[in-house]
C-alpha cells in the first residue's frame, strides 16, 4: 500500500539520523595507537585514581600493569572501598613493597546521599596532586605505553579530557554480538565520533575504564559534587564536562587499554546492566517504552515486512543498511564480522535489558548496587540536570 511506503521512507529518514554519529565513526575510526608516544620527562604528572570493591580476582595484575606504565611523572592512588573479598590486602602488600608509587585508601563507610564508586573516586581525588587526573577500574589492563601515548594526544589537541574505549575480551559468540550492539547504540546515543566539534554540544563520553581529566576542568565543574548519585557517573561525567565548553575527544584503545567487562556469556551482561539501564532512559517509563518501541521499529520490523514482501525497497534500505553498520561496527571494534549479522537478536535482547531494568527498578522502589540501596526518588532527585 502506498502509505506503508511512506511509512517506510518515513523511517529511513529516522534511522539515518538517528545512526549518523554510527557511521560517521565506522568510516573514520580513531585509535589511540596511532598517536605517537610522547617523550621526554617534562611532562604533566599523572594521578591515576583506581576504586575497587571486591576485585581481588584482577585487582593485583592492573595495579602491576600500572606500576609498569613507562611514565616519568605519575602517581597511583588505589582506593578500596568497603570490599570483604581481600583487595584491601592486596593493595597493602603492593604498597608494602613499591612504596610511595601506590597509595592505598581504605573505606569503611559509606557518608548518605552517595554511590560507592562515585564517593571511592571523588575521596582519591581529594588526595591527588597530578595536573590530571585518570579515572580507571580496578579490572582494567594497561599497556606500558598507553599514558605516553594519552599525553601526546591530550598536548596536540589541547584537551581538556581524553577518553579511550578499551578493547573488550568476549568469551561466547553470543556475548560478542550483544557487546557489538552496545557499540553501535553508545555511538547513535551519545553521538560521541562527533565529539571532537567542540560546538556540538550534545556529543559527549565518558568510560570507567579510561577517563584522563585535566585537573583545573575538573574542579571547573565542582569535582563529583554534581555527579553523587549518578549511576552511569562515567557518561555523566563526560556530558558534564563537555557541557560545560571543555575540549573533549574519544579514541579507540585496542591493544593500549583492555577489559572484560562482565564474565560468564550472555546472561551476566543482562544482570550487570540491572543497575543502569533504566538509569539511562532517566528513570522514564515513557522513554523507556519509547526507545524500545522505536529499535524494534527500525530494526526488527523492516526484516518482517520485507518477508511479507510489503514496502519493499524502504525496508530493503533499512535491512541492506543496518546490516553494513552493523558488521562495519564489529570491524572496526575488532570482532568477527559474522556478529554484526546478529544485530535483530541483539536488538531484541537489548529491549528486554531496559525493559528488565525498568521493572526491577519500579518494583523494588529504587537500585540495589554492591549490597547498598538506593531510592528510586533519591536516585531521580541526584539526577544531573
Amino acid at each position: 500500500m502506498f502509505w506503508l511506503e511512506i511509512i517506510g521512507w518515513l523511517a529511513v529518514f529516522v534511522w539515518a539520523v538517528v545512526f549518523f554519529p554510527a557511521i560517521y565513526g565506522v568510516m573514520f575510526p580513531r585509535f589511540l595507537r596511532d598517536f605517537v608516544p610522547a617523550s621526554g620527562v617534562n611532562l604533566p604528572k599523572v594521578s591515576v585514581i583506581v576504586p575497587a570493591r571486591d576485585e581481588a580476582e584482577a585487582i593485583e595484575e592492573s595495579i602491576e600493569r600500572l606500576l609498569s606504565l613507562d611514565y616519568p611523572h605519575f602517581e597511583i592512588i588505589a582506593i578500596n572501598d568497603r570490599s570483604s573479598d581481600g583487595t584491601g590486602d592486596i593493595l597493602d602488600r603492593l604498597a608494602g613493597r613499591v612504596g610511595s608509587r601506590l597509595q592505598v585508601v581504605h573505606i569503611n563507610e559509606l557518608p548518605e546521599g552517595w554511590l560507592g564508586k562515585n564517593h571511592a573516586m571523588s575521596v582519591g581525588s581529594e588526595g591527588a596532586n597530578g595536573d590530571f587526573f585518570l579515572f580507571t577500574d580496578g579490572d582494567v589492563m594497561f599497556d606500558s605505553m598507553t599514558l605516553r601515548r594519552a599525553m601526546s594526544g591530550v598536548q596536540s589537541r589541547s584537551l581538556d579530557h581524553l577518553v579511550i574505549l578499551p578493547e573488550t575480551t568476549t568469551t561466547t559468540f553470543l556475548e560478542t554480538a550483544l557487546m557489538n550492539f552496545f557499540c553501535l547504540v553508545l555511538m547513535a546515543a551519545t553521538r560521541f565520533p562527533l565529539v571532537r566539534w567542540r560546538w556540538f554540544k550534545d556529543a559527549y563520553l565518558g568510560v570507567g575504564a579510561f577517563n584522563l581529566v585535566r585537573r583545573t576542568a575538573f574542579e571547573s565543574i565542582g569535582r563529583f559534587s554534581k555527579l553523587k548519585l549518578e549511576v552511569a557517573d562515567d557518561v555523566m561525567l563526560g556530558r558534564l564536562i563537555k557541557h560545560s565548553g571543555f575540549h573533549q575527544d574519544v579514541y579507540g584503545g585496542q591493544g593500549n587499554v583492555k577489559v572484560k567487562w562482565q564474565k560468564g556469556g550472555v546472561w551476566p551482561i543482562v544482570r550487570g546492566l540491572e543497575k543502569n539501564a533504566f538509569a539511562g532512559a532517566d528513570y522514564s517509563i515513557a522513554k523507556t517504552v519509547f526507545a524500545c518501541v522505536m529499535m524494534i521499529a527500525l530494526l526488527v520490523a523492516p526484516i518482517i515486512t520485507l518477508i511479507c514482501q510489503t514496502a519493499i525497497w524502504p525496508s530493503l534500505f533499512l535491512v541492506v543498511g543496518m546490516t553494513l553498520l552493523s558488521v562495519a561496527t564489529a570491524n572496526t571494534v575488532g570482532f568477527p564480522l559474522t556478529v554484526g549479522l546478529l544485530y535483530p537478536w541483539a536488538a531484541i535482547m537489548f529491549c528486554f535489558i531496559v525493559i528488565r531494568s525498568m521493572l526491577i527498578t519500579l518494583n523494588q522502589k529504587g537500585v540495589r548496587w554492591r549490597e547498598t540501596f538506593y531510592s528510586l526518588d533519591q536516585l531521580r532527585n541526584g539526577r544531573t540536570r
